[in-house]
C-alpha cells in the first residue's frame, strides 16, 4: 500500500487524544495531535463516525456501525472524511494493538504513561528497587478545601475500566453514561479499545463535578467516598520518584490547597503512614525513576548519586530573602562552576533578578499562552478555568514586558515568600527540578514562573475575578503550564539561545 494511500482498516492514530466537551448544551470532540500541536474540533455526528473506526472496519464496515448509532453517512462521504484525517497524519496503521501500552494513572492532569512491571528491573549495585524505603516530605500535610480546582484545570482525568464502570453505576445520569460507557468517556488514546478512558468535561469541568465556587464537590466521592474516585484524583497531588536511594514521596504544588496547606499541622497525609517502602504502593500507581546521568549546564552531566547529594545541600541550604533571585543566581552559578558548594552559596545570597536576563523568557511564555488563548477561544466555554488560566498568564507576560513595571515587581518585596520556599522545598524533595531540560535551565524556568505567579493577582484585581483558584498564583501557573503545555516555553527559550 502506498505511505499515503488511506489504510483499508482505518483507525485514530496514538499520539491523537479525543476529548469530548460539552460548552453550554453544545457537544464537540477535539482531537489533539501530540506531535504536531494541531488541534481539530469535531461535531458528535462526525465523532461516531470516526469512534466507529478502531482498526477492524473498512469504510464500508464503519459507515454501518455508525449508522446504527445515529450518525448516517454515505461512503464517498466518509472516504473524503478519512482521507482529510489521513493527509493531517491523524490515522495510524491498520494493526489496531500498535502504540497501544498498559495504563497507569499519573495524576488528574497527565496522559497515562506505560504501567511499571509488578516487579521492578533491579538495578545492578542498588539492591531491589522494591525494598526501597519511602520518603515523605517531611512536616507536610493536605488540607483539601474539596472545592475541586483540581477538576477543572486539566486536560484529562483518566479513569481505569473498573473505575469507569463505578463511576457510571454511581452516577449513570452523567452524560447518559449509565448503559453507555461511549457518551460520558472517550479513549485515553486513538479510537481503538484501551485500558484507560477519559471522563467528559463540561465546560471544562470533570462531568462528575457538581456545584459552583467553594461549594463545588466531587459526586463520586459525595456518593460512594473516597474510593469511588480513580486513583490518579485519590493520589494526587503526590508524585512518587525513585533516585536510586528511597522512593521520594512529594507533593506537586498545582492546586490552591497544597500551597494554603504549607505550615498547617493536623491535615491529611500523602501517603497511609503504614507504607513503608516501594513494595507497599499499589502497584498502578506511576513511580518515575532519575536517569543515571542528567543535564547540569548545556553540555554538562552529573551521575545521579551526585545529583541527589547535591538536591539535599541545596534543600538544607537557608532560603534565600527573595527565591525567584535565588534561583536565578544558582543557575549561572551553576553554568560556571558545576554542583559545588559555592553554587549553593550563591543561592543563598543571591544577586538582584535582572529584567534584562528574565526578559526572554517571559517573552516566549507570552507566546505559547497567548496562542493556546486564541486556539481556546475557538471552542473552550467562557467558564473554562483552563481557558481563563491561559489568558491571565497572556496579560501577565505581556504586562511584564513593560520594562518599568517588570523591574518595579523585582524591587519590590516577594509578596508570599513561604509559599515560594515551600514551593522549592517541595519541588527538590521530589526532583522535580530534573526533567527534560537542564538543571541550570530548569532553575531558570522556575525564577520565570514565580515572577508570573507575583504579577498574577495585578491582572486578577483589575479584571474582578474572584475565582477560588486564584487564591494561590503559584499553583495555577504550575497546573496551567504542566496541564496544558505551556511549560513548553522553556525548550523555546533554550532552542533560540
Amino acid at each position: 500500500m502506498s505511505p499515503n494511500a488511506l489504510p483499508a482498516r482505518p483507525r485514530l492514530a496514538a499520539h491523537v487524544l479525543a476529548r469530548r466537551h460539552v460548552v453550554g448544551d453544545e457537544e464537540r470532540v477535539i482531537l489533539h495531535d501530540l506531535r504536531s500541536g494541531q488541534l481539530l474540533q469535531l461535531g458528535p455526528r462526525e465523532w461516531v463516525l470516526l469512534s466507529a473506526a478502531d482498526g477492524t472496519r473498512d469504510v464500508e464496515g464503519i459507515v454501518i456501525a455508525a449508522a446504527r448509532e445515529g450518525a448516517p453517512a454515505r461512503v464517498p462521504a466518509a472516504e473524503a472524511f478519512f482521507a482529510q484525517l489521513h493527509a493531517a497524519g491523524l490515522l495510524g496503521a491498520e494493526d489496531a494493538g500498535e502504540g497501544a501500552s498498559p495504563w497507569t494513572p499519573s495524576g488528574p492532569a497527565g496522559a497515562a504513561s506505560p504501567a511499571s512491571p509488578a516487579a521492578p528491573a533491579l538495578d545492578p549495585g542498588e539492591g531491589d528497587p522494591r525494598e526501597r524505603p519511602l520518603e515523605v516530605l517531611p512536616d507536610f500535610s493536605l488540607h483539601c478545601d474539596g472545592s475541586g480546582s483540581c477538576c477543572r484545570i486539566y486536560a484529562s482525568i483518566l479513569f481505569d475500566p473498573e473505575e469507569a464502570a463505578r463511576a457510571r453505576a454511581l452516577r449513570p445520569e452523567v452524560l447518559g453514561g449509565g448503559a453507555r460507557h461511549e457518551r460520558a468517556f472517550t479513549p485515553e488514546r486513538g479510537t481503538w479499545p484501551c485500558a484507560a478512558s477519559v471522563v467528559a468535561m463540561r465546560d471544562g469541568r470533570c462531568a462528575y463535578l457538581e456545584g459552583e465556587g467553594s461549594e463545588a464537590r466531587c459526586s463520586l466521592h459525595a456518593i460512594g467516598g473516597p474510593e469511588a474516585k480513580p486513583l490518579g484524583c485519590r493520589t494526587f497531588p503526590t508524585s512518587f520518584i525513585d533516585d536510586g536511594e528511597s522512593i521520594r514521596v512529594s507533593v506537586a504544588a498545582e492546586c490552591a490547597c497544597v500551597l494554603a496547606s504549607a505550615g498547617r499541622p493536623g491535615g491529611a497525609p500523602l501517603i497511609d503512614p503504614r507504607l513503608r517502602a516501594r513494595r507497599d504502593l499499589d502497584e498502578r500507581i506511576d513511580v518515575a525513576r532519575l536517569p543515571d546521568r542528567a543535564e547540569v549546564a548545556p553540555g554538562a552531566t552529573a551521575a545521579r548519586a551526585e545529583l541527589v547529594a547535591w538536591s539535599r545541600r541545596l534543600a538544607a541550604a537557608a532560603p534565600p530573602p527573595d527565591v525567584a533571585a535565588g534561583l536565578s543566581s544558582l543557575a549561572a552559578a551553576v553554568e560556571a562552576e558545576g554542583l559545588t558548594g559555592g553554587a549553593i552559596a550563591r543561592f543563598e545570597r543571591p544577586d538582584p533578578l535582572a529584567p534584562a536576563a528574565l526578559a526572554p523568557w517571559l517573552a516566549a511564555l507570552h507566546e505559547r499562552a497567548a496562542r493556546r488563548a486564541r486556539e481556546d477561544a475557538a471552542w473552550r466555554s467562557e467558564r473554562d478555568l483552563a481557558r481563563k488560566a491561559t489568558q491571565w498568564i497572556a496579560a501577565a507576560t505581556f504586562a511584564l514586558a513593560e520594562p518599568d513595571l517588570l523591574a518595579a515587581l523585582l524591587l519590590s518585596p516577594a509578596p508570599a515568600p513561604d509559599r515560594e520556599r515551600f514551593y522549592l522545598r517541595a519541588a527538590l524533595h521530589g526532583h522535580r527540578l530534573l526533567g527534560a531540560l537542564p538543571l541550570s535551565l530548569a532553575l531558570r524556568d522556575r525564577a520565570a514562573r514565580l515572577v508570573v505567579a507575583r504579577a498574577l493577582p495585578l491582572v486578577c484585581a483589575e479584571a474582578g475575578v474572584a475565582d477560588p483558584a486564584c487564591a494561590e498564583p503559584i499553583a495555577l501557573v504550575e497546573a496551567a503550564l504542566r496541564g496544558h503545555g505551556l511549560d513548553a516555553y522553556a525548550a523555546d527559550v533554550a532552542r533560540a539561545s
